[in-house]
């Protein structure tokens, strides 16, 4: 894994603090077995590699904003072990999540030769526009039909335990959103201002099951059943402004 950049990709902000520090490029909480399996990369050379968390890291965010981006780090591990033992004590935070969801998004794209969302002001390949950075820092919400939109199967389908996987979807040089499974639970990020994403079998043929590939988006939930054990379900809620 490639970590000679050296440059804060927050440092529109003009406020880097205290040097360059190394980040996870998904959160390191998320993987008690610190394993993960990784697709998708120009080093993986097309194949699934196997590797320790400690390898996906890089230096480009200065240590002031890595800090700063605790709280979103936070509310996605909290999210996604509720997605996993479908049991939360509180009510999920749906804006932090979606911070999670953009800051991650933008740490796996940094650096590459596509713009990071479709059509904003001041966007550039390979960085975060100063819009998805007010984002990533809770100055801004997604609007316009953006942010997360969740996939509920309509029936019982298997994954792989532990699971977290990251596919972009781009086109015309642009990356529109990305389908993010974690742990069980499917959620698209629209970075498309202004239209609804379709099935996500129109963009990705054959990638999710038949019961996950053709339903229904549904944006901003309130309300989350997780199927759990023998088939019993479980619910907890998901706040949103």
């Amino acid at each position: 894994m490639d970590t000679t950049i050296e440059r804060c990709w927050a440092d529109y902000r003009g406020d880097c603090a205290r040097g360059i520090s190394r980040e996870h490029l998904v959160s390191k909480a998320l993987f008690p077995d610190q394993v993960i399996h990784v697709s998708g990369f120009n080093w993986c050379q097309g194949e699934e590699r196997r590797v320790g968390v400690n390898s996906l890291q890089r230096r480009f965010l200065c240590t002031k904003h890595n800090n700063d981006l605790s709280p979103a780090d936070e509310a996605g591990v909290q999210a996604i072990d509720a997605f996993a033992t479908g049991f939360s004590q509180v009510a999920l935070r749906g804006p932090l999540l979606e911070r999670w969801l953009v800051k991650t998004a933008i740490n796996l794209s940094v650096g590459g030769e596509l713009h990071i969302g479709h059509g904003m002001t001041d966007s550039k390949p390979g960085r975060p526009s100063p819009y998805l950075l007010a984002v990533a820092f809770g100055d801004l919400s997604l609007s316009e039909k953006m942010g997360a939109y969740f996939v509920f199967p309509k029936g019982s389908y298997m994954h792989r335990v532990g699971e977290i996987a990251v596919v972009p979807v781009h086109k015309n040089g642009a990356i529109g959103g990305f389908l993010f499974a974690l742990r069980g639970q499917f959620v698209f990020l629209n970075l498309f201002p202004g239209y609804a994403p379709p099935c996500i079998d129109k963009w990705f043929p054959a990638l999710l099951p038949e019961t996950s590939s053709a339903a229904t988006l549904v944006y901003r939930p309130n309300e989350i059943s997780v199927q759990v054990g023998c088939g019993s379900h479980n619910t907890f809620q998901i706040q949103w402004p």
